[in-house]
């Protein structure tokens, strides 16, 4: 079998994980503790389901880990079907069982009464709960009981299987769109039983600040916080200049730091591009990688991502937003004011639009007062594609 050099997308392990070994360390005494929750923020590409993942490896010997994707939550019956379907995944995972999964999954599809019997099979918290959805299918039990009986299944089934149990949200900001009373049952359950641990982890500074940092909001305080940042260069270019090596092929210290200057020390990025230059120096019979090779994989990338760029910028931003990542991705960071004189217009009434490209992880603000885009590829997308446009 090849040997696989770079790892792009996906829950990245080892050897392909690198650079968060003070995270999962810090995490995990809280889990093992059952100190505290948490919440990780980053932005997208940053590595945060990776690093659920390695968590999870981490800590799997003593606790029950399941981790929930909220982007595939639709409504609140996927709550339910997702949070309970994935614990009780991760028990027959860890322990090597089949069977319970089957059955439970006759809740959700079929005849009502094949389901009932297959629950009456498996007994305990699954059984109970189980009957709790049926219940909901046949209109007896609303949203609010349904959302308190999927938490309330959690402490059960962590107290049945006497094992502590860590539930981890990935995207949790998904969840404000429903049912406003979720938070309300979260804060309840959070405290009152120290077996079942909670991560929250999502790409929205207002994750933090609504939810959690916010005094009237029902999980005021109620985890410990931590932002990804970056994987720092020193690890980026042992990382490449390790993979690389495998292959027999060399790469320049410049060379390095201008993937780094690149990628910014996106996990993403960086894995991506090492492929390509991987893939370009393989094809041509080179063994070694110069600055000039980097800047013509970089320029590949970009390409590769016309499409879903070019969707996400006339989409997901308003037009005035638009005008702000314009003029402001010539440069690394520009303060408001230089942004505002370009667009001839007054800071005052850009002030909306920042801040929300601040609260979905579009901008950083590295001092107050000055702005940059926090994805760098994307910046320079734009600096390729719009602002040269003009």
């Amino acid at each position: 079998m090849v040997e696989q050099i770079f790892m792009i997308g996906g829950e990245v392990e080892p050897p392909f994980f690198i650079g968060r070994d003070e995270e999962i360390e810090k995490i995990k005494v809280d889990i093992l503790s059952s100190a505290q929750n948490n919440v990780i923020i980053g932005p997208r590409r940053i590595g945060k389901t990776s690093l659920l993942k390695n968590l999870k490896n981490s800590v799997q010997n003593e606790v029950l880990f399941a981790s929930v994707n909220c982007r595939k939550i639709t409504d609140i019956a996927d709550l339910f079907k997702i949070t309970t379907w994935s614990l009780i995944m991760s028990y027959e995972e860890k322990h090597r069982i089949r069977g319970i999964a089957k059955k439970f999954k006759e809740v959700f599809r079929g005849k009502i009464t094949a389901a009932a019997g297959s629950l009456s099979e498996i007994g305990g918290s699954i059984e109970h709960v189980g009957y709790a959805y049926l219940k909901f299918r046949e209109d007896d039990l609303d949203e609010d009981e349904l959302i308190a009986e999927t938490f309330e299944f959690i402490e059960r089934f962590a107290d049945e299987i006497k094992e502590p149990v860590v539930i981890a949200f990935d995207e949790f900001q998904e969840l404000s769109k429903f049912n406003g009373n979720i938070f309300n049952v979260l804060k309840s359950h959070l405290d009152s039983c120290p077996n079942v641990r909670y991560i929250f982890s999502g790409s929205s500074v207002s994750l933090l600040h609504e939810v959690f940092l916010k005094p009237d909001s029902p999980l005021y305080l109620m985890a410990a916080r931590l932002r990804l940042a970056p994987i720092r260069k020193d690890d980026v270019t042992t990382y490449i200049r390790s993979r690389l090596a495998i292959k027999g092929i060399g790469i320049s210290d410049p060379a390095l730091d201008r993937m780094y200057e690149y990628t910014d020390g996106f996990p993403f990025y960086f894995q991506k591009l090492g492929f390509i230059l991987y893939q370009y120096a393989a094809l041509e019979g080179r063994d070694y990688v110069n600055p000039d090779e980097v800047d013509i994989a970089f320029s590949s990338m970009l390409n590769e991502f016309d499409g879903e760029f070019e969707a996400r910028y006339s989409n997901k931003f308003s037009r005035q937003q638009q005008d702000i990542l314009k003029y402001l991705c010539g440069k690394k960071t520009r303060r408001l004011s230089e942004i505002a004189r370009d667009m001839q217009t007054p800071a005052s009434s850009l002030t909306t639009s920042m801040r929300d490209l601040y609260n979905t992880m579009t901008l950083q603000k590295p001092k107050e007062g000055t702005y940059g885009i926090l994805d760098n590829v994307f910046r320079l997308w734009l600096q390729k594609n719009i602002l040269n446009d003009y």
